[in-house]
């Protein structure tokens, strides 16, 4: 962490990259998160007032409990908007590599989405005339972008109840906008299916029919 505002026994430093602060005050000191600061709330108003504070010299720190002075704002404002800067270049570059490492994903989420609707209808599912079995298009779909397949079977796996499986699902989609091996990526997923879904269903997808 680097210090950003100083001013006697009182200092603010802070960590751009994983968007936290720590406040020092004397030799105490609390860990905070780098959020917006916002106008000081009545019962940190009347906190402050019961230890002797004027609270007009004081801001909130996103809609926490946690306080700053009002002179270390301009410095805080400046550390924030870096952050913010980091995000957005990671956001984007993470945009790029999701279009160049999983081409047609959207042409086979668009299949896959609509065969999970046909599903819920029987009538639909009688014009495929092959219950059980996905219609020949999205098989080719399936077979033709296999690490758009995986990013989708991934993708189940990461919404999840159970917050392991969750972080699993996570890391696999990671790892494929990335540029990992789809079988590096299928390695690390559970060999269970995904909440929702049948084991027949799971077995047919994403390169595992």
């Amino acid at each position: 962490m680097k210090p950003i505002f100083t001013k006697s026994d009182y200092q603010i430093l802070v960590d751009v990259e994983s968007r936290k602060a720590c406040i020092v005050k004397g030799s105490n000191s609390v860990y905070v998160a780098l959020e917006e600061l916002t106008p000081l709330s009545a019962l940190a108003a009347k906190h402050l007032r019961m230890m002797g504070c004027d609270p007009k010299r004081y801001l909130n720190i996103g809609h926490s409990n946690h306080v700053i002075i009002k002179e270390a704002a301009t410095a805080w404002q400046s550390a924030l908007n870096q952050a913010q800067h980091k995000t957005e270049q990671s956001n984007s570059s993470m945009i790029h590599c999701l279009w160049q490492n999983l081409p047609g994903l959207m042409e086979l989420r668009d299949a896959e989405d609509t065969y999970a609707a046909c599903q819920r209808s029987a009538s639909l599912m009688l014009e495929y005339q092959q219950r059980g079995l996905p219609p020949t298009r999205l098989m080719e779909l399936r077979q033709k972008y296999p690490r758009a397949a995986a990013y989708i079977l991934a993708e189940a796996y990461a919404f999840s109840g159970s917050e392991t499986i969750a972080e699993l699902g996570r890391r696999a989609m990671h790892l494929l906008i990335s540029g990992a091996s789809v079988e590096e990526t299928l390695a690390i997923l559970p060999n269970v299916p995904p909440d929702g879904a049948t084991t027949e269903q799971y077995q047919q997808s994403a390169l595992r029919w």
